[in-house]
């Protein structure tokens, strides 16, 4: 049984903030759809875990493989801030945003421009709750109490991140659906963006943990920043939606 609660308690955040930004949406998505790109998110986790212990090692090939995750990262702090901020970021991002690209962008549901963002913000909520079941599985089990502490703090920040960094790329996939000579300049712009606010949420957290505990207001700060300019992104595409058609 508390198993099946720490699996539930997981998934938690990401069901949260999905049922939150469907409804950003006048014509909701088919049930099928909504699934299967959280489907999608899922199983990239596996993958981009693959992706960042490789890049990882080859930074670091002093420590194994096996325990490069978990094990201490050599010289210095630069080092450091590239393998726990920029490789994640550049690793996660991109893969959120190929499977939208490579499996949603084509098929006939997807036919308004906002449907660019949330279907970039589900696979992302779909990543992150295989995220949060790897922290919650860690070994030895944490207690109930400091289980749901933790899936409190990562509602609030990392699950929200993914969301956020992801509406991003959705954002400017979007616009370069729209304006086919000027694809490749958006859709860099928006992985450049989800990218920046992603590392540099890993690197404030990371601050904040080892050096400095104010990062935390400054992570904050991040967050509020970035959900503001998501936000203002959807009401945009949603002016869109009403007028044209992808």
């Amino acid at each position: 049984m508390t198993y099946l609660f720490y699996v539930i308690l997981g998934f938690l955040p990401s069901l949260i903030w999905l049922a939150f930004y469907l409804r950003k949406d006048k014509h909701p998505e088919p049930n099928s759809m909504v699934i299967r790109v959280f489907i999608w998110g899922i199983l990239l986790a596996p993958l981009a875990i693959i992706l960042e212990i490789g890049l990882i090692w080859l930074l670091n090939p002093s420590v194994s493989p096996l325990t490069v995750l978990s094990d201490g990262i050599e010289n210095g702090f630069l080092k450091m801030i590239l393998i726990s901020a920029v490789i994640p970021a550049v690793v996660e991002e991109y893969l959120k945003y190929s499977v939208v690209k490579r499996k949603i962008v084509k098929n006939p549901e997807f036919d308004e421009p906002i449907d660019a963002m949330l279907y970039c913000v589900i696979a992302a909520l779909g990543f992150a709750a295989v995220e949060n079941l790897l922290i919650l599985f860690r070994s030895p089990l944490m207690p109930i109490n400091e289980a749901i502490g933790t899936i409190t703090l990562r509602f609030l920040g990392a699950t929200f991140v993914h969301a956020l960094a992801s509406g991003f790329i959705g954002y400017w996939l979007a616009l370069s659906l729209l304006e086919i000579k000027k694809r490749k300049r958006f859709i860099f712009t928006g992985l450049v963006l989800a990218i920046i606010f992603h590392a540099g949420y890993n690197y404030l957290i990371i601050t904040a943990i080892e050096i400095n505990k104010s990062a935390v207001f400054l992570v904050i700060i991040l967050l509020a920043a970035m959900a503001a300019i998501v936000s203002y992104n959807f009401k945009k595409l949603k002016k869109l939606s009403a007028v044209c058609k992808i």
